[in-house]
Formats: structure tokens, C-alpha cells, sequence
């Protein structure tokens, strides 16, 4: 028997070739072996000579409830604990050798992981950033073909690697979702370095259906085994209610900008859109970099707000001190955010800001931020359509807390009418500053006529995209572009 057999305990028919492998249907290619496994609605068992007929060499699933008759279809009771074998194997690649950092978070988890990337490859390491904008290996371009999830799949995550080569052990700076964490996606990985949790507020309800099952598909994240697991000072008042973070051998590390005596205490001395200072106490560090306790490092950055500063330190924190110096001010000039993440538009002559904020923290938080820097905000941001609609008017309540002015227009409607996705934002807000147009080009032209001297123009909600659903098609659309047609 191959090493494939040995590992599936099964025989493959004579001449079989296998290529590459994958557990959705839809991505089956001449020499795949598709896996059968459960799915949030179904079993892919459902698929397999489906899979077959497009092309696949066989299939294996593990539903003992499906009785397909065919030589090409194997049941494997115990396949899921087979799968990281199977594919370290099939693409020669060990995936233990790398290093993980993960990031979860109801906001700043794209941020987050891209510093921690940036980081890395400033310090001489290899590393490969993936998320919500896609893949990056070093400094190449970012390339979203892989995955149209924030996180990947166990399966998308190794064709990622087989074509992003590693000379040695590699750096994995990755987005973990709350929808990531509940369907256990990433679980068969053995170990991370670092785990986070940045915060929670609320969010995809309309996936987990309450506040406490989407909390609990964020401490999912510390069921991952790992040295340093790191977590803000506001989540971690949940952490009680939890027996595996209590009985884990590695303890939670708190981070604040708010008590002195957490674990790692924070505090931003300056501040600008265009320069930042701060400094970060070790009060008690994780058991991997004890050596550094009761030490302070001093930062200067171009981040901001404030928000940012506090997503660069679990970076930071995640990678360790040993690069930085105590005695200086640590110049971190060469990081950058995400597009669209608080993105200041350079070269313009008026102030723009694209963020990719969608829900009503984030929009609160981000607005209240920056609100400080300029004499008026104009804000320009829609509400998704077929999504939570509960947070529609707690999203326009927290644009117009901030602003002089919000212009309401579309954000991926899909299949719901534009009308009625406004009518939900404006219960219960007063709309007298409120105006309403549908076509988000316009909007953005319109709010850019009525931009006050020394006031900023806002758009909020898609941030990097460069999509927009309506009616059940997508188009393309981007903020940037619009941008760049007003002012260059």
C-alpha cells in the first residue's frame, strides 16, 4: 500500500492518481479526492458522485447514515482525525513546522494579523498573512483565489501553503471568525503560538442567534493549544465561565490601557493622524518571555486612532520583546494598516477616511476616535442587506452620535430593498441630519460637496471591497475609485 492508503486504511484502485484534495464539490478538478464531512446545513457526503462526475479520482466521508453503492466511495468512520496526516502527505508539506498566530475579534482582527505580519517580515522572517483581504506570502500582492471566507479551511489552508513554499519554518498570521471557530474549521492544527481575542461586542447574529453563542465561539480560540494566549481587559471578565481556559496550564495574559496592574499595561502619550506615541509595561508576561517582566518599551508609530494602537500591541505581544530595546523609543514607522482600515486618502485636498467599520461598535468607536481631529464629520455608510437586521438602527445611532452629517446609502443590499433596509435604520433615530441616497457613488459625491473646511469625509462599511451585491448580483464598486475620480 502507498503512504496515502496507509493513512486512509483503505486500497486505491490500481493507476489511481491523486492530485490534490478538498472537501467542497465545487472545487472537485481531474485527480481530486474529495472528503465527504459535515457542513453547517448538510453532510458532503450528499456530493460524492457529484464529485465523481466532475472529475474526482475518489471520494471518502465519514456519514454512516449514507449508503452510496460504488467502488469510488469509501466510508472511513474515523476520517476527521485523518485529514492533517493525509494532506501533510499528499502536498509533502509538515504543518506543524510553522508558526501560528491567530486573531479573533468582533473588530480589528485584519489589523491585527497584518501588523503581526509586518512585524515579522521586518525582523528577517518569512511570513504569510491570511484573511479577509486575502493571502499575503512576504510582500507579494495579495491574492484572494484561495478562499472567499475570512478564514480558511483545513484543506484551503494547505493548497495555500503548496503554493506559497516556505524555505524553513514559516510565520501564519491569520484572521480567525466566529463562524470559523463554531464549525472547528482550523482544529485539526496542533499547535499556535499565540491565540488572541481583541474583543467582543455583537455581531453575524443572524448565524449564532444570541450574544452568549457568539462569545462562545470566540473563547473557542483558546481550545487551540498554545503558549501565549492573549485577551483585552473588557472580554476577559468572561473568561470565568469557561473550565478549559481556568483548567489550562498556559494562563490568559490581560491587556489594558485602562488598569496599571494588568498583565500588560499599555498607555498612548501621543497622538495624530500622522504620529503616535506609547509605551507598554510588562507587568506579568506570558511563561515564554518571563524574562522581560517588570520591563517597559517605548513605541513610536504612524497609526491611529487609538483603536489601532491597541490592535498593534497584541501584534506585539504575540511575537515577543526580543527584537526591541528598553532604553529607546522602538520606531515603527514601516507599518502600515490594511486598505481600508482607517485609511487617511494622501494627496487630496480635502481630509477623507475609508474604513471598513459594519456594525454598531465599530462605527461608535471608530467615529468617537477621530471626532477630536476635525470640525465636522460627514459620514457616508448603508447597512447590509439579508443580515442582522436588529443592528440597523443601532448602526445610524452611532454615525449620527459623531456627526454633522450622515448621507445613507447602499452597502451589499442583495436581495432586500433598499427602502426597507433604511425604514429599520431610521427607527427610533431622529433623521432631520440624515440624507438618503441609494446609489453609493452619488452619495460619496454628494457628501464630498457638502464637506465643510476642516471637516472630514467619512465612508464607512466596505473598506477593501471592491464589490457590490444587489438584487443577487455583483458588480463592482469601489469607495477608492470614487475617490480618486472626485479629487485626482
Amino acid at each position: 500500500m502507498s503512504e496515502l492508503e496507509n493513512i486512509l486504511g483503505i486500497n486505491f484502485k490500481k493507476g489511481t492518481k491523486i492530485l490534490e484534495a478538498t472537501n467542497s464539490s465545487k472545487k472537485v478538478k481531474n485527480g481530486s479526492i474529495f472528503f465527504g464531512l459535515p457542513g453547517v446545513k448538510e453532510h458532503g457526503s450528499k456530493y460524492s458522485e457529484d464529485a465523481l462526475n466532475m472529475g474526482a479520482s475518489l471520494v471518502v466521508h465519514n456519514d454512516s447514515n449514507a449508503h452510496i453503492n460504488n467502488d469510488d466511495i469509501f466510508y472511513i468512520k474515523d476520517l476527521e482525525y485523518r485529514i492533517v496526516n493525509f494532506l501533510n502527505a499528499l502536498y509533502d508539506i509538515d504543518i506543524s513546522n510553522n508558526n501560528f498566530f491567530g486573531f479573533t475579534g468582533t473588530n480589528g482582527k485584519s489589523s491585527a494579523a497584518y501588523l503581526c505580519h509586518q512585524l515579522l517580515i521586518q525582523f528577517g522572517y518569512e511570513s504569510l498573512y491570511v484573511g479577509t483581504l486575502g493571502i499575503q506570502f512576504n510582500q507579494n500582492k495579495f491574492n484572494k483565489t484561495f478562499s472567499t471566507k475570512t478564514t480558511p479551511d483545513i484543506f484551503e489552508l494547505f493548497d495555500i501553503l503548496n503554493n506559497n513554499k516556505f524555505e524553513d519554518a514559516g510565520n501564519i498570521c491569520i484572521e480567525i471568525s466566529s463562524h470559523a471557530l463554531d464549525q472547528k474549521r482550523l482544529s485539526n492544527i496542533g499547535w499556535f503560538n499565540s491565540t488572541s481575542i481583541l474583543n467582543i461586542t455583537s455581531d453575524h447574529l443572524d448565524y449564532h442567534k444570541d450574544i452568549e453563542s457568539y462569545r462562545d465561539a470566540k473563547f473557542e480560540i483558546y481550545k487551540m493549544q498554545s503558549s501565549i494566549k492573549l485577551i483585552d481587559e473588557d472580554s476577559s471578565k468572561y473568561k470565568d465561565d469557561y473550565d478549559f481556559v481556568q483548567n489550562d496550564e498556559y494562563k490568559l495574559t490581560t491587556i489594558s490601557n485602562k488598569n496599571n496592574f494588568s498583565d500588560i499595561f499599555f498607555r498612548i502619550t501621543e497622538m495624530s493622524p500622522h504620529k503616535s506615541f506609547f509605551y507598554v509595561s510588562v507587568n506579568e508576561p506570558p511563561n515564554v518571555y518571563q524574562s522581560i517582566k517588570k520591563k517597559k518599551y517605548k513605541f513610536s508609530c504612524n497609526l491611529f486612532p487609538e483603536f489601532n494602537i491597541h490592535n498593534l500591541i497584541f501584534s506585539i505581544c504575540s511575537i515577543g520583546f526580543d527584537k526591541f530595546e528598553e532604553n529607546i523609543i522602538n520606531d515603527l514607522s514601516f507599518l502600515n494598516l490594511p486598505k481600508g482600515r482607517c485609511e487617511v486618502i494622501k494627496d487630496i485636498p480635502s481630509n477623507v477616511i475609508i474604513d471598513y467599520a459594519h456594525n454598531p461598535e465599530a462605527i461608535d468607536n471608530f467615529l468617537s476616535s477621530i471626532r477630536d481631529y476635525y470640525k465636522n464629520l460627514v459620514v457616508v455608510f448603508g447597512c447590509g442587506g439579508d443580515r442582522d437586521k436588529s443592528k440597523r438602527t443601532k448602526m445610524l445611532k452611532a454615525a449620527l452620535k459623531s456627526s454633522s452629517k450622515v448621507i445613507f446609502t447602499s452597502d451589499n443590499s442583495r436581495s432586500e430593498d433598499f427602502e426597507n433596509i433604511f425604514t429599520d435604520a431610521a427607527h427610533n433615530n431622529n433623521i432631520e441630519d440624515v440624507v438618503k441616497i441609494k446609489d453609493r457613488k452619488e452619495a460619496i459625491i454628494y457628501a464630498s460637496k457638502i464637506l465643510p473646511n476642516n471637516g472630514c469625509l467619512v465612508i464607512l462599511g466596505k473598506g477593501h471591497e471592491e464589490t457590490q451585491e444587489e438584487k443577487n448580483k455583483t458588480n463592482f464598486f469601489s469607495d477608492h475609485e470614487v475617490i480618486n475620480e472626485i479629487y485626482k
